[in-house]
C-alpha cells in the first residue's frame, strides 16, 4: 500500500480527526463548485429521464409528500460527478484513509421543512463489502441546530457500539453519549469516519436543508460502488418501481417513507 503524502491537512487537523472521528473544513470546496452547488443539486433533484441512473426517495411530512433523498447520480450530472470523483474531496478522503480513495456511494439528503431526522447510528453497520471508509458531507445550505445539523459523539477507533437490531445505536447507550452539534455554513465540508456515532434532528424551519453525503473506501478494497447499489436495490427496492417502506438499508430514518 502506498501511503499518501499531502499538505491539504495540518498535523492539528489530523490529530483532531483521529481523536474525535470528524473534521470540519470550511474552505475545502473549490470556489467554482461552491458557486454552482445549489444549481447542481436542484438539477439532480428533478425526476430522472429514461436512461438516468439516479434514485429518488420520498417521505410523508405534515406539508405532504416530499423528496428526502437522491442516490446514485454521478452518471447523470457532469459537474457533481467531477467534484465527487476527482480533485480535493477524494484526495482528502485518501489522506485520511492513508491511501488512494475510491467512491463507494453518493447521496443527497434533502431535509425539507418538517423533514424528519435520523437516530443515532454508525455508518459501518450499513456498508457491505468494505471495511475502511470515510464519509464527506458537503453542506448545500447552512446547517444549524434548528434545521437538523449533524451531531457527533467523539469516538476514536473502529468498534461497533451495541445496536437495536435495526442498525442504530441502542437507545440506552445513545442516551449516555456526549453529543456535539456541528453547525456549518453553506459550502462547508465535514469528513467523518464510519464508526463515529452521529445523528440529526428534524428541520424545524421553513427552508430546506440539503447536503451531499459522499462515502469513499480505501482503493485496496476495490471499486465496490456497483455492488453496493445492487445490494441496496435487493434490500429495499429501487425507487420508482413501487413504494418503498424505507430509504436506507438500516432503520435510522425517523420519518415515514413513501
Amino acid at each position: 500500500m502506498e501511503l499518501l503524502q499531502s499538505d491539504r491537512l495540518t498535523a492539528d487537523q489530523r490529530r483532531f480527526f483521529d481523536r474525535h472521528g470528524w473534521l470540519v473544513l470550511d474552505g475545502a470546496l473549490p470556489p467554482e463548485a461552491r458557486g454552482a452547488l445549489d444549481r447542481w443539486v436542484h438539477e439532480v433533484s428533478r425526476p430522472p429521464a429514461p436512461g438516468d441512473s439516479r434514485l429518488h426517495y420520498f417521505e410523508q411530512t405534515d406539508r405532504g409528500r416530499a423528496l428526502c433523498r437522491t442516490e446514485r447520480y454521478i452518471e447523470d450530472h457532469a459537474g457533481l460527478g467531477s467534484l465527487i470523483t476527482a480533485g480535493v474531496l477524494p484526495e482528502i478522503a485518501g489522506e485520511l484513509l492513508g491511501e488512494a480513495a475510491v467512491l463507494y456511494k453518493e447521496k443527497v439528503n434533502y431535509k425539507q421543512p418538517g423533514g424528519a431526522g435520523f437516530a443515532a447510528h454508525q455508518d459501518a453497520t450499513a456498508y457491505a463489502f468494505i471495511e475502511r471508509h470515510v464519509t464527506c458531507m458537503v453542506a448545500v445550505d447552512e446547517m444549524t441546530r434548528e434545521n437538523g445539523c449533524l451531531e457527533f459523539s467523539p469516538f476514536a477507533g473502529r468498534a461497533l457500539l451495541p445496536e437495536n437490531g435495526e442498525g442504530c445505536v441502542d437507545t440506552v447507550v445513545a442516551a449516555k453519549l456526549e453529543w456535539r452539534p456541528v453547525e456549518v455554513g453553506a459550502g462547508g465540508v465535514v469528513f467523518f469516519t464510519s464508526y463515529v456515532p452521529h445523528r440529526s434532528g428534524p428541520n424545524r424551519t421553513a427552508r430546506p436543508r440539503r447536503a451531499l453525503y459522499l462515502t469513499y473506501n480505501a482503493a485496496a478494497e476495490g471499486d465496490r460502488r456497483a455492488a453496493y447499489y445492487a445490494e441496496r436495490d435487493r434490500v429495499i427496492g429501487a425507487a420508482g418501481a413501487g413504494e418503498t417502506a424505507r430509504i436506507s438499508t438500516i432503520g435510522h430514518f425517523q420519518g415515514k417513507a413513501g
